[in-house]
Parts: structure tokens; C-alpha cells; sequence
């Protein structure tokens, strides 16, 4: 009876230790660029002491930013699912996304929110910022704030969309927001390494990524048991160049991770919307590794 007892609980313990996997269950991935990364300007910020009172050393843009192994910073990697529903019962997080003004920086670069998720406008600097969407679909904000700010809620976001934020105070100053229907996205960190978080549900999807100069790429993926690998690469002589238009391409619905057990190479277009209406096509490699 006692060894009973022990059988069950360690099946119980067991059981339970699958479910925690299984929540904590992600997609992971790299993005790298393939060949040489283009040399960023440096910011001219000294027409605004204060701002350049902040920087001892000097600042450069941040529109490709690659590490020594070649790791793609700043890139939006999501789920593309045909049909949101078909990723079960979602809410947005509870957590804040957060736009900071810093140094006369934007912080983060880029910043990827959920529909209906809090966003909440920064200002680390003791002067003025102004915070200018050019939001198409949603409700677009544009404001001052003229000294240190905790966060200032601005209203929630209400649909896919893709957008520039502009301060109209110093004009180098700019950050992209893409805003998706469901939680299953992330941004490429300083290695161009990023996860996914959350556990959707099994199956083959399609990823997107996305980079300011490099445009969009798409990769197909399964998830297995919660789990996948992705990997992109974008090819460095393949850039669309700097996409400034309030009209960004959006980033519709989203979808992607990988759990198999094969290593293949999808071939994918990308696909820019420019400033004047014109379309630019590339094909690029997304290299997509299964994992079991």
C-alpha cells in the first residue's frame, strides 16, 4: 500500500513537471545578417547640449545594429496564423510595454505590443521630448513632455498595424511599433538571438520577420509539444534602405515556431512597400531548423 502511495505521487509529480514544461514551453531563434554590415552614422547631436551632455562617446544610428558574429538586432519575429482563432483563447499581457526616451534615444529601438495591451510613453531625460505616432489604423498620439515622466498611458492599440514614432523636438530621434492581434511575437536582442513566449498550440505555421532597412522575410515552421527553432537570415547587399513612410507595411496577422526534426531551407520573398507607393521584391533564404 505504501509503495502504492509512492508510485502515485511520483506520477503526480512527474505529470505536473510536464505540465510546467509545457507552460514554459517556447520559440527560439537567431536572426543573422550575411555579409558586411553597413557603417552607421553618427548622431550630430551638438546643436542640443543636452542632449550631448549625455554622451561622453559617440552615438550612432540605430537602424542596423549587428554584433561580432554577425547577430541582427531590432528584428520583429511572429506568429502569421491564418486564423488568430486557431490559437485558442489569448488576452492581451498585463504587463506594460513600455517606450522610454533616454539620452535623446528612443529605448527599445523597436517595440512590438498586443492589441489591447497597455503602452506607456517614458521620458528619462529632465527636458523636452515630443512623442509623435503616425499611426494609420489606431489612434495615433502626439505630445510633449517637458521634463522626467514615469509613463504617460496612451490609448490602447486597436489593430494590426506597423508605425513610426518621431519626436519633433530632435529629429533624429525614431522608433518603430508593430502591433499584432495575438502574444506570439518578440524582438531580436543584442546577439539577434529572440523567444517567443507561450505555448501555442501544435502545428505548422508561418513566421514573419521583419527589419527596418531589410525588409520581410517569411519561414514556415511546426510546433511540436509547444516547442520550435526558426533561424533568418538576411543578406546584407539585399537592403530595401531606410523606410521612413507613417504608412508602414503591416504586419497582419502573425504566426510561426518549429518542432520538427528536419533542417530545410525555405525560399521566401520580401516584399516593401516604399515611401512614393513602389514595391521592391527580393528573395531571401530563411534557413528553418526543427528541433524535437
Amino acid at each position: 500500500m505504501k509503495l502504492n502511495s509512492t508510485l502515485l505521487a511520483a506520477a503526480a509529480l512527474a505529470a505536473l513537471g510536464l505540465a510546467a514544461g509545457a507552460a514554459r514551453a517556447d520559440i527560439t531563434g537567431s536572426i543573422m545578417l550575411d555579409g558586411k554590415a553597413p557603417e552607421m552614422k553618427e548622431i550630430d547631436m551638438s546643436g542640443v547640449k543636452e542632449c550631448a551632455a549625455q554622451h561622453p562617446d559617440p552615438v550612432s544610428e540605430e537602424m542596423v545594429v549587428v554584433d561580432d558574429k554577425g547577430g541582427l538586432k531590432n528584428v520583429i519575429v511572429a506568429l502569421k496564423p491564418d486564423d488568430v482563432g486557431a490559437l485558442g483563447a489569448i488576452e492581451a499581457p498585463k504587463e506594460a510595454a513600455v517606450l522610454d526616451q533616454k539620452g535623446c534615444q528612443y529605448v527599445p529601438h523597436v517595440l512590438a505590443v498586443m492589441v489591447g495591451q497597455d503602452l506607456m510613453i517614458k521620458n528619462d531625460d529632465p527636458f523636452l521630448h515630443n512623442v509623435h505616432s503616425l499611426a494609420q489604423t489606431n489612434p495615433s498620439f502626439n505630445f510633449g513632455q517637458p521634463n522626467k515622466d514615469q509613463g504617460k498611458k496612451v490609448d490602447p492599440m486597436k489593430a494590426a498595424e506597423q508605425f513610426k514614432v518621431k519626436c519633433d523636438v530632435h529629429p533624429w530621434m525614431g522608433a518603430y511599433i508593430a502591433v499584432f492581434e495575438h502574444p506570439f511575437f518578440a524582438v531580436s536582442g543584442d546577439d539577434g538571438k529572440f523567444t517567443i513566449k507561450g505555448n501555442p498550440p501544435d502545428g505548422d505555421y508561418t513566421v514573419t520577420a521583419w527589419h527596418e532597412k531589410y525588409g520581410n522575410q517569411e519561414g514556415k515552421v511546426t510546433v511540436k509539444d509547444g516547442k520550435g527553432t526558426v533561424d533568418f537570415k538576411f543578406k546584407a547587399e539585399g537592403a530595401t534602405g531606410p523606410i521612413d513612410n507613417p504608412g508602414m507595411p503591416r504586419l497582419a496577422r502573425n504566426g510561426g515556431g518549429d518542432g520538427g526534426a528536419t533542417v530545410k531551407t525555405v525560399s521566401s520573398e520580401k516584399s516593401m512597400t516604399c515611401c512614393g507607393g513602389c514595391t521592391e521584391e527580393t528573395k531571401a533564404n530563411t534557413k528553418v531548423a526543427a528541433t524535437k
